[in-house]
């Protein structure tokens, strides 16, 4: 770690000297212009250049199609590369294919650019468009909706607003590549624009979008037995149904809300009784004298389900106990 000394200059006016090898290396001389941004726990971090010549990443993919070109890209993204440059020997119909698809299920990329043997994306979102408190909030919304339709799906037997839950899947996705993607940029710059976020409090509201995401999957999966065929339910199964759609909705509204407010309090509150729920629900999974294969596979799926989406909840209220803590550490410091 270099050390420098603070001068002051004029009456008004303090200077500190640049360590000789950094702007060696990045071209710095007499005239040039440095740039500083100020994170909130007061670090300052000292660029060159705010050009985006270091954020651009050039693919020669081969043959290379489907999932593997896919996470491909997805891994540029969420690390922030603004310009994706992918180029093959001879780019076929379904490579082409593959990147336009994965471009429409990301938020701010669009291609620029397609020749016979290249294609440039370019990101045209900007940092200061980037809002990590906002992506969680929609996501929260998307999931909470994805829940209470796919429960009313089930209940009503309604298919058509199944495949729908199924089709808002890929809007989650989109918004949890959003948050990943943001904190990537916050861990670079140190901060982003118009934001408050330091790097604890980015990282946890990752980790909560990936909860509400998976949150999300179950109900997915619930959506799909609805689309797969008729699933007819007695009256007290649907009655716990009914009661666990108001449920669920009101333990995410309030997961979200007890760590966007850090409250640690309300958080341990909420674990307690996200638990007791979960015990209740296991109820669902009881077949004993079920004859019907149709519903034991509903009591089953749905039984599952369940556990897993109260435990992603409890997890988030967890998180807000982290972060909670991990304010107080950074109060005293």
């Amino acid at each position: 770690m270099d050390t420098r000394k603070v001068q002051r200059t004029g009456k008004s006016t303090f200077i500190v000297s640049l360590p000789k090898n950094w702007a060696t290396k990045n071209g710095i001389q007499a005239g040039s212009i440095v740039y500083i941004t100020q994170s909130e726990n007061g670090a300052l971090t000292l660029s060159a250049d705010r050009s985006e010549r270091d954020l651009r990443a050039r693919l020669d993919i081969g043959e290379t199609s489907g999932e593997h070109l896919v996470r491909q890209i997805i891994g540029c993204y969420v690390e922030g590369y603004r310009t994706i440059e992918v180029t093959s020997g001879h780019m076929s119909s379904a490579q082409k294919k593959d990147l336009h698809q994965i471009v429409n299920k990301l938020i701010g990329p669009e291609i620029l650019e397609e020749t016979i043997n290249k294609v440039v994306i370019q990101d045209l979102l900007s940092s200061e468009e980037l809002q990590a408190e906002r992506a969680l909030r929609r996501i929260k919304t998307v999931v909470k909706s994805m829940i209470q339709d796919s429960l009313a799906a089930l209940l009503k037997g309604n298919k058509e607003l199944a495949m729908d839950v199924i089709q808002r899947d890929n809007d989650v996705d989109r918004l949890n590549l959003l948050i990943s993607r943001q904190f990537t940029e916050i861990l670079r710059s140190g901060s982003v624009k118009q934001e408050t976020l330091n790097s604890i409090t980015a990282f946890n509201y990752m980790q909560a979008a990936s909860n509400l995401e998976r949150i999300a999957d179950h109900a997915h999966r619930i959506a799909e037995i609805i689309s797969q065929g008729d699933c007819p339910l007695p009256d007290g199964l649907k009655e716990e149904i009914s009661r666990m759609e108001t449920v669920l909705g009101v333990l995410i509204d309030d997961s979200i809300s007890h760590l966007l407010q850090t409250n640690s309090d309300k958080a341990n509150e909420l674990i307690d009784t996200t638990r007791e729920i979960q015990r209740q629900a296991l109820g669902i999974a009881n077949s004993s004298g079920i004859k019907d294969r149709s519903e034991l596979l509903v009591r089953l799926v749905l039984s599952g389900s369940l556990e897993r989406m109260l435990d992603y909840i409890m997890n988030i209220g967890e998180l807000t106990i982290n972060l909670c803590q991990a304010g107080r550490h950074s109060d005293k410091a």
